[in-house]
C-alpha cells in the first residue's frame, strides 16, 4: 500500500513538472509568434528609391550643416549623422525616435519644415550612409517603423 501511494505521487510530480512545462512552453511560443523578434534597421526597412529622395532633400536642406566642409565658420557641429559615432549615439534607440527629432528639430535654423514623407526619405538617407540594406519596401510613419531598433 506503500509503494502505490508513493507511485502515485511521483506519477503526480512527474504530471504536475510536464504539465509546468508545456505551458511555460507554449506561453513562450505563442509570445514569440505574436510579436516576432525584434526589428533592427539590419531587417531591410526602407527602399532605394526612399534613399535617392532622401539624399536630395538632405543635399537641400541638411548638408550646409552636417557636412563639416559645408558649416560656417564658427557654427558648433551637430552630432555625426554617419559612421561609428551616430551609431553608438544611436544605439538601441528607435527609428521612431529618430524620426521625431528629425522631424521636429531639423533644420535647426528653420528655414524650412519637412514633411514627414520628407523625413521619412532623409531617414532612410541615413540608413544608407550607415550601410544598412536596403529592402522592397517603403519606410512609412506607423508603429512597426517607431519600434525599429537602431543596432551597430
Amino acid at each position: 500500500m506503500k509503494e502505490v501511494k508513493e507511485n502515485v505521487r511521483i506519477r503526480a510530480t512527474v504530471a504536475l513538472i510536464a504539465s509546468v512545462s508545456f505551458f511555460t512552453s507554449l506561453t513562450l511560443f505563442t509570445s514569440l509568434t505574436a510579436h516576432g523578434a525584434q526589428r533592427t534597421v539590419r531587417d531591410k526597412v526602407y527602399t532605394k528609391e526612399q534613399a535617392t529622395r532622401g539624399a536630395e532633400i538632405y543635399g537641400t536642406y541638411c548638408d550646409k550643416c552636417h557636412d563639416p566642409a559645408k558649416l560656417p565658420e564658427g557654427k558648433k557641429p551637430p552630432p555625426p549623422v554617419v559612421g561609428a559615432k551616430f551609431k553608438d549615439n544611436w544605439q538601441d534607440k528607435t527609428l521612431g525616435e529618430l524620426y521625431t527629432t528629425i522631424l521636429t528639430t531639423m533644420p535647426s535654423d528653420a528655414s524650412t519644415v519637412l514633411t514627414p514623407e520628407q523625413t521619412l526619405d532623409v531617414l532612410a538617407h541615413l540608413l544608407k550612409l550607415n550601410e544598412y540594406p536596403d529592402g522592397t519596401t517603403p519606410l512609412k510613419n506607423d508603429d512597426a517603423m517607431k519600434a525599429t531598433v537602431i543596432v551597430k
